[in-house]
């Protein structure tokens, strides 16, 4: 076993690291497309959890996907099927939920696993509607997905929706997280 595998079940415990390929089979394709193999799928329940297992995935080189409801509605969120040069982490947020409405609704803070289903829950108790009603709404996407994907084209009928501020990470050109 990779040590970095031992590291991510030191930061978030053994239960929410998946890497026998029959448990990882589900995170490894999307619903449209995608298919691949993966050294570990792995489940934070915080950002700082998120944070550290980032970390220890960037310091062993493994390329990484960020995984939230895995729809695979645009292809990013699961292996797509090509051999990579080094191995690959899945970092799953679907356990990184949680959604507070700002200013009345008119904004949301919501985290990386909160689903559009749960955005739309909690506008209809103040009579508004998400940023995005889809098909996909039924199978999990998230509220960050939404954003990033349907932001615009036929949803601008309602006013877009943008992100003001948002939380990231990145990989600077030294190689640093």
């Amino acid at each position: 076993m990779a040590e970095f595998v031992e590291a991510f079940k030191n930061i978030v415990g053994k239960a929410n690291v998946l890497t026998r390929e029959m448990d990882t089979a589900y995170y490894r394709s999307g619903f449209r497309c995608g298919f691949g193999g993966a050294k570990a799928v792995v489940f934070p329940s915080t950002l700082v959890e998120q944070w550290k297992v980032l970390q220890v995935a960037v310091d062993a080189g493994c390329a990484i996907i960020m995984q939230a409801a895995k729809t695979g509605l645009t292809g990013g969120s699961s292996p797509n099927g090509f051999d990579y040069d080094r191995d690959v982490v899945i970092i799953n947020v679907s356990r990184l939920r949680g959604l507070h409405l700002l200013r009345e609704g008119a904004q949301a803070l919501a985290f990386p696993g909160t689903t559009l289903f749960e955005l739309s829950q909690e506008l209809k108790k103040i009579d508004r509607v998400p940023h995005s009603v889809l098909g996909s709404t039924t199978i999990g996407a998230t509220v960050i997905g939404g954003v990033a994907n349907n932001a615009g084209g036929a949803l601008c009928k309602r006013g877009s929706s943008y992100t003001e501020y948002a939380l990231y990470a990145r990989v600077n050109e030294q190689g640093t997280l």
